[in-house]
């Protein structure tokens, strides 16, 4: 009786032994398995394109952006853009801004049209930092930097097939912090008009908040597999500037054709040119891209 016990406990350590060394490592192998799925690029395919951009307003404005694929129409999104030098707003010369993007990305029609919905903010000293009237607005170039100064929900569609191509942006720039000071005046502790390390007023204006719309179109055709051309319309505007009463205005809309010129290796270049409809002065895009 006791032998017969002594094999059962010894068949029962076995047992567990084996669940421990086969079934552990099964657990661990499905483990590893759900972890290696995440990065199956033939299961989550990726895109990833480098874009370096620059036009008349918005100076040098390099950005990445790309998708992650969760199904087969169904895409995480995302963009950052930094631009290196906002002179077009007139104020905080020489002051960069980032936008974080993320999103999700839907295709339809074959993958011929996607249309990406996204959330972002936005960091810096342009929307929480107003100082001063346009075109110069004669604040300190040493604004308050501030993090998350602003949200951005957006939306970008396009459409291409062996014939047409087109794009619709629209965001919204809305400022969620205000550490520049309020609309008008001066924070606490400025001494006067001619104080510019200070977040009160300035020589030419006061501090406050803004926020932009910002949206373009553009729409073309595939000459062939090389060139394309088109026409391309662009707003921005501001909807709220607290700094003064009717501070709020058109800052440009463009339009004018582009001609692009797509290369092997997934790279492209876009010019696009044209006149500013606010004050008959020209204007300029230029944009290259390489998708990995």
């Amino acid at each position: 009786m006791n032998m017969l016990v002594g094999r059962k406990a010894r068949t029962w350590v076995l047992g567990l032994a084996l669940l421990a060394g086969g079934g552990g490592g099964a657990l661990g192998e499905a483990q590893a398995g759900t972890t290696d799925d995440l990065m199956d690029t033939t299961k989550h395919p990726v895109s990833v394109t480098m874009a370096m951009q620059a036009d008349s307003f918005f100076g040098f404005n390099p950005s990445i952006y790309g998708t992650y694929g969760l199904t087969d129409n169904i895409a995480l999104a995302f963009n950052f853009t930094y631009w290196t030098m906002i002179n077009g707003v007139g104020v905080h010369d020489n002051a960069p801004w980032l936008e974080t993007d993320m999103g999700l990305n839907f295709t339809f029609l074959e993958k011929r049209l996607s249309v990406t919905p996204m959330i972002g903010f936005v960091h810096g000293q342009l929307l929480s930092s107003r100082g001063g009237f346009f075109p110069n607005g004669g604040g300190s170039v040493n604004e308050r930097t501030t993090a998350f100064e602003g949200v951005v929900p957006n939306i970008i569609a396009n459409y291409t097939d062996d014939r047409f191509e087109g794009e619709f942006y629209l965001g919204y720039y809305k400022a969620i912090r205000s550490e520049g000071g309020s609309g008008g005046g001066g924070a606490t502790g400025c001494t006067g008009l001619v104080d510019t390390n200070c977040l009160g007023a300035s020589q030419t204006g006061g501090r406050g908040t803004w926020d932009f719309l910002h949206y373009w179109v553009s729409a073309g055709m595939r000459v062939n597999s090389m060139w394309s051309l088109g026409a391309h319309y662009e707003h921005l505007l501001t909807t709220r500037d607290s700094s003064a009463p009717g501070a709020a205005q058109d800052y440009y809309r463009w339009i004018g054709p582009y001609v692009e010129m797509k290369l092997p290796g997934n790279m492209a270049f876009r010019f696009t040119v044209g006149k500013d409809l606010t004050d008959n002065q020209d204007f300029y895009k230029l944009k290259f891209t390489k998708t990995f």
